[in-house]
């Protein structure tokens, strides 16, 4: 009697590519920064602001689970080749903002741009106790101050916009975020403040910015800042 030889045929699968495009940078909501740009199977990093674009790389992009593979890496500027790398997805328990990153091999970490933190999720700013509110779109109905703490005594931002039609503000320092600024709203505090007559949370916001218009806290890296919610409005 012969034995039957069965030949067991494996499809390996070693990548799946993004159809869409997919952006990681920082861990924050601004423009001017390095940003990996991936989709289907090509990486662009570059940076996102004004410049000349020398700084970053193309590569040739694969997936296989949650390993991020990087090839054919060459120099935006100068096509000189660059070393091949890995990177590995990875979950921010502590961050406000984004929750996937890829953490690589040449000491790069990204964010996923897509994958914000959802609501109700607690958590702590700079030693202040919020709870997260899943990125919610939201306006300044007033000028208002623009602070580093939730508090009325607290250091505030200097901010410049360019594209106000308030003439008395156009293209001058202010410590404000102008009226009708589109808002990101990031977290709240725990608690309601009392200031005056009025009841609120102070809310963990940062204005819509680009190169020529934005706020910045001075000798400091933060940037998101504390707005009081009497004179925000969120889209529901």
């Amino acid at each position: 009697m012969k034995r039957k030889n069965h030949l067991i045929l494996i499809l390996v699968i070693p990548f799946s590519l993004f159809s869409e495009p997919q952006f990681f940078g920082g861990n924050n909501l601004g423009s001017d920064e390095m940003v990996l740009k991936i989709e289907e199977s090509k990486a662009l990093y570059y940076f996102n602001g004004e410049g000349d674009g020398c700084r970053g790389f193309l590569a040739m992009f694969s997936k296989q689970g949650d390993n991020f593979i990087f090839t054919e890496v060459k120099s935006n500027c100068d096509e000189k080749k660059m070393k091949d790398f890995k990177c590995v997805n990875e979950k921010d328990t502590q961050s406000l903002i984004f929750s996937d990153f890829l953490r690589c091999d040449n000491n790069l970490i990204l964010y996923n741009k897509s994958k914000k933190v959802i609501e109700n999720q607690n958590r702590n700013y700079y030693g202040i106790e919020a709870v997260t509110l899943g990125l919610k779109s939201g306006i300044a109905t007033s000028n208002l101050k623009y602070r580093e703490k939730p508090d009325l005594q607290s250091k505030t931002f200097t901010c410049y916009f360019t594209n106000t039609e308030d003439e008395k503000i156009k293209e001058k320092e202010i410590n404000f975020i102008p009226k009708d600024t589109n808002l990101t709203i990031i977290a709240k505090t725990l608690e309601e403040y009392t200031i005056g007559d009025k009841r609120n949370f102070w809310y963990l916001v940062f204005p819509s910015s680009d190169s020529y218009n934005g706020c910045l806290l001075k000798n400091s890296k933060q940037k998101e800042g504390w707005v009081f919610g009497e004179y925000i409005k969120s889209d529901k």
